[in-house]
């Protein structure tokens, strides 16, 4: 009987490359990774992979339809993740173009492919910016209002409301996903963990944001933390409860259509930092900078609620303290260090 096949789009990237990495060890199914190499993609992620039957790689930038060639490449793909996309704030704000382009334009196009091939499932992976900044002690619910403070926020909303009128026009059996800040293995130096990590090493300052209160003392910038592998997991989770609930469930409108958060655990970047600097043994210098003079554009606090698809039976198999360390140990080993350097 032939195995389930499914499409994860940017399966050379950080976030990617563990969805790729987690569906080898939970699933027997054939994937088939799709990426254009930007300057945040590698092969190097999915080394351990090559030779593997089970992976194929399929190089195509989705900024452009999906050509009558790849779309042969892709037949007999049951369900994809389009987990692809530009993420860094602060590129979007310098320069929005390439992420209206990838995020939005290259969603559409993804969206199209899937409906020419008749998949199951597509699932869109959005993000918790699209909310805009979470006051202190509130987490977004999934019906909350999007709000985006940046161009990278407004194009993953953008591609939110492009996967939703898919499944409303043309009946796209569609889910997205909303997660929050990513760590894990081999992630880009660019972002937060990795590049804390190694100016801690190094014993270089690292830039705390925050704002002052009316009283000028310090409120200091939030996120929810999740492990790469975490993320995968929910993914994969929502795939099989379609799967295993099957047509009565599709009838009754099941996931498709729906959103689901995909949280974590809420840490200040200070606490993180100080983590990092405790797992490594070293000293933090640290400076905290007001985050709206610093980085406008740039949202002090995000939170999201993950109680509904916690409620429909779905536990983070990695506690986020072990996560965090295991990351940071595993990112200074000497054979690893090349994926801190900028």
């Amino acid at each position: 009987m032939a195995k389930d096949r499914i499409l994860v789009t940017g399966a050379a990237g950080f976030a990617g490359s563990h969805i790729v990495s987690h569906l080898m060890a939970n699933t027997d199914w054939e994937i088939i990774g799709l990426d254009r190499l930007s300057y945040a993609g590698s092969l190097e992620r999915l080394a351990e992979f090559q030779g593997n039957p089970r992976l194929k790689m399929v190089f195509h930038d989705f900024r452009a339809v999906y050509p009558s060639s790849v779309l042969r490449a892709l037949d007999g793909v049951r369900y994809v993740i389009h987990n692809g996309a530009e993420t860094h704030v602060e590129r979007s704000i310098q320069d929005p173009e390439p992420f209206i382009m990838s995020n939005v334009l290259g969603t559409m196009n993804t969206l199209q492919a899937g409906k020419e091939l008749k998949v199951e499932h597509f699932i869109y992976v959005s993000t918790d910016e699209v909310h805009g900044p979470a006051p202190l002690g509130v987490d977004f619910t999934e019906e909350s209002p999007i709000r985006p403070s940046n161009p990278y926020s407004a194009s993953k909303a953008g591609g939110e409301a492009l996967a939703y009128a898919w499944w409303k026009c043309y009946r796209l059996p569609v889910t997205s996903t909303r997660t929050m800040n990513l760590i894990g293995e081999r992630q880009h130096p660019e972002k937060f963990l990795p590049m804390c990590t190694r100016k801690v090493l190094r014993g270089e300052k690292v830039v705390i944001h925050g704002k002052r209160d009316g009283a000028g003392n310090w409120i200091i910038g939030a996120r929810k933390w999740i492990h790469a592998r975490n993320q995968a997991d929910a993914l994969l989770f929502l795939l099989k409860l379609q799967q295993k609930e099957g047509i009565s469930r599709t009838a009754q409108g099941s996931t498709h259509g729906e959103t689901y958060h995909v949280a974590g655990e809420e840490r200040s970047n200070l606490e993180i930092a100080q983590l990092i600097a405790k797992t490594l043994g070293k000293k933090l210098d640290y400076e905290l900078v007001d985050v709206h003079v610093d980085r406008p554009g740039h949202d002090l606090r995000y939170s999201l609620s993950d109680a509904r698809i916690k409620t429909m039976g779905w536990k983070q198999p990695i506690p986020f303290e072990d996560s965090l360390r295991r990351t940071i140990e595993w990112s200074v080993r000497p054979e690893n260090q090349r994926w801190l350097e900028e």
